[in-house]
């Protein structure tokens, strides 16, 4: 019972992002022109688009090959690589969840089938979402320096003042927490052990033997990203007196950025409508281009994380488990 109620709740935080996101989309299309989006539609260049998926299943590729380097090194365990692609797509299925706290499943199917304890595993997502926040604050505050508009300047100090504090607190935290002694009633839960490993394994993943791939496999998946945005613009022949490279370089890292904070699943409805308003406030673009920009990059890159999320569900159940 308690099973099927959180199945309910998570349910029910995809439905509400999907929600805001039609609702976002709504707004648009009722301001905007319906027969301009027809036309944007009619005039698409597919030149670009053909690109997209290519694009969006390399990312994926890369994101789990950065989980693998990074797996591999705290536990030390051997596992085949095709296994590993199979539960790291199952679990990226459930990015879907507030915070993406689903992700928490690549770790319990570690554990099950590759015999790796969550308190090493755990770890490595974290130090993932780490750089991530890292690398979408820093190709973001390019992007607006680029453009070079004094407010956009302005964000972009602000979002390295609060990625540098996160930094500083997270070192001091992790140090904090490896000489950290439990209480009495805690010694015998294995909670102690649980944190004093997991906080272990975390200061070993942002040693500079770990920190640098983890830094340019993240850097470059979001480049990758950003260059769907871009060819889904450039698809869609957006006009704007900047250009369309560095309006994706400053507007999709800054609007994923706030999609990853507002804990939707996915980041639905605010990274869409974070791209739609700086597309038309900064950017200039018509409403029917960002609007459509958006579908397709969205699309793709969600597309191929549900599609092989669903095919790895599939081949999960014939998987031999650990006893």
């Amino acid at each position: 019972m308690k099973i099927e109620i959180t199945r309910i709740r998570r349910f029910g935080t995809l439905i509400a992002g999907i929600g805001l996101l039609i609702s976002v989309i709504m707004v648009v299309l009722l301001i905007g022109d319906f027969q301009e989006f027809r036309n944007a539609w009619y005039k698409l260049q597919w030149k670009y688009i053909v690109w997209l998926l290519p694009l969006a299943t390399l990312n994926h590729a890369i994101r789990y090959w950065r989980w693998e380097i990074m797996l591999k090194y705290v536990s030390a365990v051997d596992f085949k690589r095709w296994s590993a692609v199979i539960l790291f797509s199952a679990g990226s299925l459930l990015i879907f969840t507030p915070g993406r706290a689903g992700e928490i499943a690549k770790s319990v199917y570690a554990r099950e089938f590759f015999g790796i304890p969550i308190s090493k595993s755990m770890p490595v997502l974290i130090a993932e979402r780490l750089s991530d926040v890292l690398v979408m604050a820093l190709l973001a505050v390019l992007g607006l320096f680029l453009i070079g508009e004094s407010p956009g300047l302005l964000v972009g100090g602000i979002i390295v003042l609060i990625i540098l504090t996160m930094v500083i607190l997270r070192t001091c935290i992790l140090a904090r927490l490896a000489r950290w002694k439990a209480p009495s009633f805690m010694k015998n839960s294995g909670i102690a052990e649980f944190l004093s490993q997991a906080s272990n394994t975390q200061i070993s993943l942002f040693k500079h033997t770990m920190l640098i791939p983890n830094f340019i496999l993240g850097a470059s998946a979001w480049m990758i990203e950003i260059t769907i945005f871009f060819l889904s613009l450039s698809a869609l022949g957006a006009e704007t007196h900047f250009h369309p490279f560095v309006l994706a370089l400053a507007f999709f890292p800054l609007a994923s950025l706030a999609g990853s904070l507002s804990f939707f699943p996915g980041g639905l409805g605010v990274t869409e409508g974070g791209l739609i308003a700086l597309g038309i406030l900064v950017g200039g673009l018509s409403e029917e281009t960002i609007v459509l920009a958006t579908l397709f990059t969205r699309t793709a890159i969600f597309g191929v994380v549900v599609l092989a999320g669903i095919v790895s569900l599939l081949l999960l159940r014939n998987m031999p488990r650990l006893e």
